[in-house]
């Protein structure tokens, strides 16, 4: 029996929806988050080093990149939301963590080389996006 305390989670079976639909054959997700923003709070009392404190994180976009199997694709760029509005995408990985986003998006076609497989990419303009981690 494996030793799960020491066991790394595997990638397969990462899902990927929009607005509750499966876009199936994700092959690759962005980083999930950014680092904050240093935020400089050094005053005239600080003698030897600058102080910071975290700031705002800056995720604008994220893409997400499929093989395209045609049906996949129409389901991705059908779900494209118009005149403003906003879709969710929940991005669940095989250890539990999972990622809200809402936001809205771009379905396009990657570029394509020879003895290659179609691709396509969501590019997702994010508007928030919160991070449930399962209990252990």
């Amino acid at each position: 029996m494996p030793d799960t305390t020491t066991s790394v989670f595997h990638t397969k079976g990462t899902t990927f929806t929009i607005n509750s639909t499966a876009i199936t054959n994700l092959y690759s997700t962005p980083d999930m988050g950014s680092d904050p923003e240093p935020v400089d709070v050094t005053s005239f009392d600080d003698t030897s080093t600058k102080s910071y404190i975290p700031g705002l994180q800056d995720v604008q976009k994220m893409n997400f990149d499929f093989w395209n199997k045609k049906t996949n694709f129409a389901a991705a760029a059908n779900a494209e939301p118009q005149n403003g509005q906003t879709a969710t995408y929940v991005v669940t990985f095989p250890s539990g963590v999972a990622y809200n986003i809402v936001g809205s998006h771009q379905t396009y076609e990657l570029a394509a080389g020879i003895n290659e497989g179609e691709k396509f990419r969501v590019s997702i303009s994010i508007q928030s996006i919160t991070r449930t981690i399962p209990s252990t």
